[in-house]
């Protein structure tokens, strides 16, 4: 048997393509991490292509092909962001959480995320942007806040078909207060004053005195 070496069988062309989308998916990944780190650090503007390939590897054309330009890759990152915020209504709706679980889990999420140093700089961020790039800020908008109410909406109304609360017109509108009963009183401080950092105490908090309100409301005993 010596000097016979058996030759290594060629991998299926499923599986190489498959270790392929897994590469490029791992590089895409390592662009959008970094590109946020960029933008965060830098804005928009000074921002540059060339030092986000820098930090994240691979090449100025790979980053070019996947996102087109600096405008797709910042427009990615937010998108990557704001996934991660809507991701827990998502599975409050599927799994049909009791309303009052199911709001402090998703308020707790929401405000936990609003309230992380990059979160509040990103908004930071949004906010310069907005005047001169006005389709970004919209673009936030619809991927962000429009999302997450139209998500808490649609969970308000599956609590209401299973007769936990009253049926009523415009849950969107009622999430949007119960977002703002929860975000303001942690955001707003944490925007203006960077030496502030809400706790997870100061979030649950938060959150207990805004469902607490949020449901009374609802149940029409005042």
């Amino acid at each position: 048997m010596n000097g016979i070496h058996k030759s290594k069988t060629p991998a299926p062309p499923a599986a190489k393509a498959a270790d392929g989308a897994s590469r490029a998916e791992m590089r895409r990944a390592a662009f959008l991490e970094a590109a946020q780190d960029v933008f965060l650090e830098q804005g928009f503007e000074a921002a540059n292509m060339s030092e986000i390939v820098r930090r994240a590897g691979g090449s100025l054309a790979t980053l070019y092909s996947q996102f087109g330009d600096k405008e797709g890759i910042f427009l990615a990152m937010l998108e990557t962001r704001m996934k991660a915020v809507t991701a827990t209504l998502e599975v409050e709706l599927q799994a049909h959480t009791p309303v009052e679980e199911g709001l402090r889990r998703i308020g707790e999420q929401f405000a936990g995320k609003l309230v992380q140093p990059n979160s509040l700089e990103l908004y930071r961020l949004i906010v310069g942007m907005a005047k001169k790039y006005p389709h970004i800020a919209d673009t936030f908008m619809e991927l962000g806040p429009n999302k997450v109410r139209a998500g808490l909406a649609a969970y308000l109304q599956d609590r209401a078909d299973a007769g936990e609360i009253p049926q009523l017109d415009k849950y969107e509108t009622l999430g949007s207060l119960f977002l703002d009963m929860v975000r303001s009183p942690l955001q707003s401080r944490a925007l203006l004053d960077s030496n502030v950092r809400p706790s997870e105490d100061d979030v649950r908090t938060s959150v207990d005195r805004a469902v607490d309100m949020f449901l009374y409301g609802l149940s029409g005993k005042h």
